[in-house]
């Protein structure tokens, strides 16, 4: 599993969510999905990324890696700066309001 704040945002979600249902009297989803993408700067305006997706399997009982999914940059570039700067101000607001 990543170690990443995209990461502990997903989960703290999922746990949230969680929470929520049992205390309404409902089960909690059984089959969560977790995405995560994390950008890392090579220059002041240029970023490259990976990105994954992650599932519950419940024989394991643990979150795997969704084959097929997810993908990487080839390499570091302007565009994926400004998606880093976007991203980053997105999941800011998402967790800091």
């Amino acid at each position: 599993m990543p170690k990443s704040g995209h990461m502990a945002n997903q989960h703290g979600k999922v746990a949230a969510a969680a929470v929520v249902a049992m205390l309404a009297g409902r089960a909690p989803d059984p089959s969560p999905l977790y995405a995560n993408t994390c950008y890392s700067f090579t220059a002041p305006d240029e970023a490259m990324h990976v990105a994954t997706v992650h599932r519950y399997d419940a024989t394991e009982r643990t979150m795997v890696t969704v084959p097929g999914a997810g993908g990487l940059s080839d390499a570091p570039s302007a565009a994926e700066g400004r998606l880093a700067q976007g991203w980053s101000r997105a999941i800011w607001s998402d967790m800091l309001g």
